[in-house]
This record gives C-alpha cells, sequence and structure tokens, in this order.
C-alpha cells in the first residue's frame, strides 16, 4: 500500500466511525428527550417559528448522514453532508451570540454542559477534521491530478459550506419577520421627540430603573439587590450606596426588587412576602411583613399599594389594594383583570401609577388591551392599543414529569415595556407595523397614548446606543431615561411635542 494510500485509510477509519456515532447519539439523544428537544427549538429566539419541521428534520438528517458514512460508496456524500450539518449547527451558534435577542442558558443536546462558546471550539474542531479528511482523499488519487482535483475539491467544500451557513440566516431572518410583523396597523412617527444627552455605560446589564426624583435617578440591580446606584438627572455625578435593612437575617430573599417613590425607599419581596420601607436620604429600611403573596406591587400614596397575586380559589391572577392602616389588610378584586386562556400567562402585564392623573394603570403584555383605574379600583377604563391581537397568542410547554410550565418563544408579545408621565402613555413594543423597516440601527419603537382621551395619538424612535433592545423607561417632567443593554441614556423630551390623538 502506498503513502498516500496508508494516510487515506487511517484518516477514514479514525474520522468516519466518529462522526457515525456523534450522529447516531445525537439523533437518538433528542427523540429519547424528544419534548425537552420540541421545547429547546420553540424557545430558540432564532428558530422558533420553524420548530415543528427542524424537531423531525434534524434528527432525521442525523440518521441518514450516519447512513451514508456506513455504505462505503456514499462515504463521501456522507462526509461532504456532516461538513454541511456542522457548518449550519456554527452558524447558528455564531447568530446566537452575537445576534440574539437573548442568549439561552445552555445549547441543550449530547453537549449540554457545555458553554456555546465551548460548544462553538466544538463545532469548529470537528468542521477542520471532515476537511483533513476530504482533502487526503482528493490528494490520494495521483501525483499528477493533484492539483487539479485539489482545485476542483474546493469548489464544492466551499459551497457546502456557504449554502449550509445562507440557509441558516434565512431561516433566522424569516422566523424573526413571522413573529414580530403585523401588517394590520400603520403608526404615525413623529421625528425628534426625545433628544438623547448623555449617555453611560453601567457594565453589565442586570439594573433597572427603581425611580425619579426631581433631580436624581436611582437604580435597582437584580443580581445585587440591596446595592442602590444613584445619578444626578444629567448623569454627571453617581453614587453607590448599600440599602441596610434591619431584623432582616432570618429572611430568604428569592426575588427581591427596589423602588423609589418621592423621599420613600421600598425593597419587597413577594415570595416571602415581605415589605421595607424606610427613609431614602439613611438607606435604612424595617420591614413590614405582608398577609399575603403578591407577584408586582406599585406604591400608590399614603402607605397603599397596588398589586397583583394569586386568589386562592381559582389560582388566577388578580388585581388588589394593600394599606398599612386598613385592619382587614388587603382586598383582591376579581375580574378586574380578564381570563383569556389561563388567566395566568394570559393576564400577564404592566401595573403602574400616574401620579399627575392619580390613575393605576395596567397594561397587557400579551393583548391590545390597558385599564385606567381610580385608587380604589372601582372605575376601571377598558382602553386599545394600536396593535391588533385582541386574544393573547401563547405558547404555553409544560415538562412531563416535572411540572413546570412556562412560555415558548412563539408568543407574541404586544408590549415589552412601560411607563407613564403627565397624561401620556408610553409602550414599547417590538412588533412592526405596516410599511415599516426592519429595525437594524439602535432604534426602539414607542407607541403615545393619550390617557385623558384613551386614544393613540404618535410613536417615536428612540434612538440608543448598540444594538440591545430597550429594557427599562421612565420620565419625569421632561426628563427621560431608558436603559438598553448596558447603557443608561438621558433624553429630553421637546417642547414640540404636541400632538393630538387621532
Amino acid at each position: 500500500m502506498s503513502k498516500a494510500g496508508y494516510i487515506k485509510q487511517v484518516a477514514s477509519m479514525g474520522v468516519v466511525p466518529l462522526f457515525m456515532l456523534l450522529w447516531v447519539y445525537a439523533a437518538t439523544a433528542k427523540l429519547l428527550e424528544f419534548e425537552a428537544f420540541s421545547i429547546q427549538l420553540g424557545q430558540s429566539p432564532l428558530l422558533s417559528a420553524y420548530a415543528g419541521i427542524l424537531v423531525w428534520l434534524v434528527p432525521l438528517s442525523e440518521y441518514v448522514l450516519s447512513t451514508l458514512l456506513l455504505i462505503p460508496k456514499t462515504k463521501n456524500i456522507g462526509l461532504y453532508g456532516s461538513l454541511c450539518l456542522m457548518t449550519a449547527f456554527t452558524t447558528y451558534i455564531i447568530i446566537i451570540l452575537n445576534y440574539a435577542d437573548f442568549v439561552p442558558c445552555s445549547c441543550g443536546g449530547i453537549l449540554e454542559a457545555l458553554s456555546w462558546t465551548e460548544h462553538l471550539l466544538f463545532n469548529g474542531f470537528c468542521i477542520i477534521l471532515i476537511l483533513l479528511v476530504l482533502f487526503i482523499n482528493r490528494l490520494s488519487f495521483s501525483n499528477q491530478s493533484q492539483h487539479r482535483s485539489l482545485a476542483n475539491g474546493l469548489l464544492p467544500l466551499g459551497s457546502g459550506m456557504l449554502f449550509s451557513s445562507v440557509m441558516v440566516i434565512v431561516l433566522f431572518l424569516t422566523s424573526e419577520k413571522q413573529i414580530h410583523r403585523n401588517n394590520a396597523f400603520i403608526r404615525r412617527y413623529i421625528p425628534h421627540v426625545f433628544d438623547q444627552k448623555q449617555v453611560y455605560d453601567l457594565g453589565v446589564n442586570s439594573y433597572y430603573i427603581a425611580g425619579l426624583t426631581t433631580d436624581s435617578i436611582y437604580l435597582g440591580n437584580s443580581t445585587a439587590p440591596f446595592t442602590l446606584l444613584s445619578f444626578d438627572k444629567n448623569l454627571s455625578d453617581f453614587n453607590s450606596s448599600q440599602i441596610k435593612l434591619e431584623n432582616a437575617s432570618d429572611i430568604k430573599f428569592l426575588a427581591s426588587k427596589v423602588k423609589v417613590n418621592d423621599s420613600v425607599l421600598l425593597l419587597y419581596d413577594g415570595t416571602v412576602p415581605v415589605l421595607f420601607s424606610g427613609a431614602l436620604q439613611s438607606r435604612k429600611i424595617t420591614p413590614r411583613r405582608t398577609p399575603f403573596y403578591f407577584t408586582k406591587l406599585q406604591p400608590l400614596a399614603s402607605n397603599r399599594y397596588a398589586f397583583t397575586s394569586r386568589a386562592a380559589a381559582t389560582n388566577e391572577n388578580e388585581l388588589g389594594l394593600y394599606s398599612y392602616a386598613d385592619t382587614s389588610g388587603f382586598k383582591l378584586i376579581p375580574q378586574i383583570l380578564e381570563r383569556q386562556v389561563d388567566g395566568i400567562f394570559d393576564v400577564e402585564g404592566f401595573l403602574t401609577f400616574n401620579e399627575e392623573l392619580q390613575r393605576i394603570i395596567y397594561v397587557y403584555r400579551f393583548r391590545n388591551e390597558y385599564l385606567i383605574m381610580d385608587t380604589n379600583l372601582n372605575e376601571v377604563h377598558r382602553k386599545k392599543l394600536i396593535d391588533t391581537i385582541s386574544i393573547a397568542q401563547l405558547q404555553i410547554d409544560t415538562i412531563a414529569g416535572k411540572g413546570q410550565r412556562k412560555l415558548g418563544s412563539n408568543t407574541i408579545h404586544v408590549s415589552n415595556t412601560i411607563a407613564t408621565s403627565g397624561k401620556q402613555l408610553y409602550v414599547h413594543s417590538k412588533r412592526l407595523g405596516k410599511y415599516e423597516p426592519e429595525l437594524d440601527d439602535g432604534r426602539s419603537i414607542v407607541d403615545v397614548y393619550d390617557l385623558n382621551k384613551g386614544l393613540y395619538t404618535h410613536s417615536l424612535y428612540l434612538q440608543h446606543p448598540g444594538m440591545k433592545p430597550l429594557m427599562d423607561l421612565a420620565l419625569k417632567n421632561n426628563q427621560v431615561y431608558a436603559i438598553c443593554g448596558t447603557y443608561l441614556i438621558h433624553y429630553q423630551k421637546t417642547i414640540q411635542n404636541r400632538v393630538t390623538p387621532n
């Protein structure tokens, strides 16, 4: 046997069985954990619109490739196919790491313990192995035709890898359009409503806006729940301080959150449940254990709060009121939040309070409706957003044996973030209306509503650095603040913002 033939045989004997085993194991693992694999694809930020097809196509392709590698006459076809599929997987990971709205916890599959970066390196190693075997096969034909063989071999290799990458990119782009685009409504955009003034890089994306005062903005941190960051209104001076909790040594916090309401500092956790309050200036707060569990809490005035909680009788989310002075403690008001699907996910939304109008506002996350209520929850006015989705379109996945229910990526989010100031309600939406271009230049859509008239007035593009979406928004007087990724941005609301409802 010639030296070239020996190298070819050793390479094939080492690499081909390795990929046969890899594909069989990968496909079998997906089918054995079919439900979990389906949920992973359904919750993918890239390919969720095609999850129903890919959940079968991917393991089938892996079985076909392993069969082609087993048969000597089709071994090279199997290697080319393996190169294309591995290239597609690699492209998927690159898009996940660089362009997706969020990065899932893990890659899933047989390498679930690896991080996305480690999985990317593993895929790159596999691609190099396949390329080496294919090049060795080409070089071993004859010395006289080596150059021609190499040239002829590069074209199908490059074409196959390019085609695989392009296919994944096309699937990603079309999946995003199917989920976010809605051609049933037309927005009216007003330019230069918010002028960007200052930008501050917070370094991490775990901050949220805890509250605004006349001259300061306060940020909480979901990963450092007892840290309070404060800036002056121009973001030129900041201070980081620790919140001092009294009598909290026996409390196990799970989902604590900070709010600043005028001169009062609040920290609460509805899973305990407990509510701390104290003077903002001292950063010292004392506990008031609440007699009920809650999911959202919104301070009103004079130690009164609006909240959402699960009703014991129905296990559905409902709105309620709580007051320190009320001897009855708290009360839930049934049927304000209207059930459409399950009374839990479908009524999820944003709870806020408009100080100028003294109105409680609740904006549904998954339907085109918002509620304007008085501070006793007696008067409820139901108004419509510009979006046309009136019934929540949810993908609720249940993992058998674990009792876990979660929303999949095919769930359509109508509202993503809200804020209110003056007589206006601001709603951030990622859904595109008719004639709207894709947002690929660091902009977020904000729709504006007149609360007195309950009507849509206009929309605006909120310019921000980077490509990360708008995460939080707050306004006070003419000062506007937003958090996008790791950036805190200060805007000035212009005087020219005078728009009347349609």
